[in-house]
């Protein structure tokens, strides 16, 4: 079955200068100054395939129910508890908690809307606060800064790029880092799962499953902020080969307000 991840939507990433860093950045930050925030709470459909363990899993899940604060509410819609400004004074839990509630990509837990107000701040000591969009981005790219002993990459680890459509993208060629696989082997709904266990009231994430290599990563958003892809392959990622080491995923997003069927 492995063969069919290379027909859902991995496809070769554009190879981009170290030119495209800070003037990259700069510039996606500028479209996203435009971007007011968003009061819809839109029902969402994750479509998407995933190859690690030398498995291969699919999901189709629609994501209707209603959000409740800082409560795990299993297939919840659209939850933008992600940012906080005061996030330097919280725990390290308290954090955690914080991105736990927000909705996320379904593999790497990437931000799922991105606007002026949570995509990029400091704190009062100058360094980026840890609960933006950007900061949560750029450290799915280089975990590896986490890794005892690593090398560093190129200073062009993460690019920003503009998109003809009006929207962006944000990702990584070629980048040593560590993902975390989340919602694998089953997503978290509350019961028990084959090969695991979630505890509802519980909102810590599931982070059980990792993998550290070099990837190409790419998310890809909207012009409102909404995601609409995520992308991620292990360095001459085969999808025909059975090799275990081998790790690679995708997923498509998909948004209504209304109540119709998809």
């Amino acid at each position: 079955m492995k063969h069919k991840l290379s027909l859902f939507l991995l496809v070769p990433l554009t190879v981009l200068s170290c030119s495209t860093g800070d003037h990259g950045f700069s510039v996606v930050k500028g479209l996203i100054d435009q971007i007011e925030v968003s009061d819809k709470h839109p029902y969402y459909r994750v479509v998407g395939v995933l190859d690690f363990n030398n498995s291969y899993t699919e999901v189709d899940s629609t994501f209707d129910k209603l959000p409740n604060g800082n409560i795990f509410v299993p297939y919840a819609r659209y939850n933008e508890g992600f940012y906080s400004k005061y996030a330097e004074s919280l725990s390290e839990d308290d954090d955690i908690k914080i991105y736990a509630m927000a909705s996320h990509s379904y593999w790497l837990r990437a931000p799922l809307k991105i606007d002026k107000e949570n995509f990029f701040a400091l704190n009062e000591e100058g360094s980026e606060n840890i609960s933006t969009a950007n900061y949560q981005l750029t450290h799915i790219i280089t975990a590896w800064i986490d890794a005892v002993g690593s090398a560093n990459p190129s200073s062009c680890y993460t690019y920003y790029e503009t998109l003809s459509n009006g929207g962006f993208a944000i990702g990584g060629n070629s980048v040593h880092t560590k993902l975390f696989i989340d919602n694998y082997p089953c997503y978290p709904s509350g019961a028990d799962c084959e090969f695991g266990e979630w505890i509802a009231r519980d909102p810590l994430p599931a982070f059980k499953n990792s993998v550290d290599g070099k990837f190409n990563i790419r998310f890809e958003y909207d012009k409102d902020g909404w995601l609409k892809s995520e992308s991620f392959a292990s360095i001459n990622y085969n999808p025909s080969s059975s090799i275990s080491t081998q790790t690679a995923g995708e997923s498509r997003y998909y948004y209504q307000n209304g109540s119709e069927t998809w």
